[in-house]
């Protein structure tokens, strides 16, 4: 996998609001140019938080971008955040 690449997309996400517009208006053609494996591509593009976190993202980030997805946190949406990932145990995070 490339992480970094897919870290690189999270964060940016959460801290651009341009790329975010962009991301969400047509995220397969923002990260067009990204250097991805076709699962990665499939799994952002499709905003899987599931596929995004067994793919080896960064936690911290998997969490960020479906914050910023939900547009906001609220209780509901941690119910939600734990029932996608229930099961899923955490890999390598080292940097």
């Amino acid at each position: 996998m490339t992480r970094y690449a897919v870290d690189k997309i999270l964060w940016t996400y959460g801290r651009d609001a341009d790329y975010r517009a962009a991301f969400d208006r047509d995220a397969a053609a923002t990260i067009a140019e990204a250097e991805l494996e076709t699962d990665e591509r499939a799994a952002l593009a499709a905003a899987d938080i599931r596929a995004i976190f067994q793919l080896g993202a960064h936690p911290f980030l998997v969490y960020s971008f479906a914050i910023q997805r939900n547009r906001g946190w609220s209780y509901q949406f941690m119910l939600d955040y734990v029932e996608a990932l229930k099961g899923l145990e955490l890999g390598d995070i080292e940097t």
